[in-house]
């Protein structure tokens, strides 16, 4: 399958080459982000996204195996099988710690919908869930396919979520380099 992204009058052609495309997003993302990312894509079967409930407490074991069960009956496998990761931080990391161990690794995408999680979660392979003990204390180094950023998501933000992008750029820019 060949996907088109239109993105900011910049276009890029991205062959996925997958036959099982299944897209994960939380119930705001649903609302607020699904409906630009459909426009790009839309040979999508609605039946293949799958929703999960929003927020922290919900980054968890339970809900990898619900995305888990809709995988398999899906029929989403290792060849041609593709996640798409479509949300902020607590997306991009489970989705990408379902994905690491489905099936021991199947393909996913992050597309990251918040300014936090464009700069911080959906680089790096960083993958993980949250349990009784802590935050982010089960996980994987996974790497995504690739990361696909349309900043047009920002739009749908409350300012206090661009602050708290902001203050992750700042962060690195204290621990990296002076000029940045």
């Amino acid at each position: 399958m060949k996907i088109t992204f239109e993105l900011n009058k910049w276009a890029k052609t991205v062959d996925l080459n997958y036959k099982n495309t299944v897209i994960l997003v939380d119930e705001n993302t649903k609302v607020h982000c699904l409906p630009i990312l459909l426009r790009q894509i839309p040979s999508i079967d609605s039946s293949k996204i799958i929703v999960t409930k929003s927020g922290e407490q919900h980054k968890n074991i339970e809900s990898c195996i619900t995305i888990w069960q809709k995988l398999t009956e899906l029929k989403v496998d290792r060849q041609g099988g593709v996640l798409i990761n479509l949300g902020g931080g607590i997306i991009n990391d489970m989705g990408g710690f379902a994905a690491s161990c489905f099936k021991r690794g199947i393909n996913f995408v992050q597309v990251p919908t918040t300014l936090l999680s464009q700069v911080d979660s959906s680089v790096g392979g960083k993958t993980g869930i949250n349990n009784n003990f802590g935050k982010n204390l089960v996980g994987t180094f996974f790497q995504p396919n690739f990361v696909l950023i349309d900043i047009d998501t920002l739009n749908t933000l409350p300012r206090r979520e661009m602050i708290a992008g902001f203050a992750e750029v700042f962060k690195y820019s204290l621990i990296l380099d002076k000029k940045f």
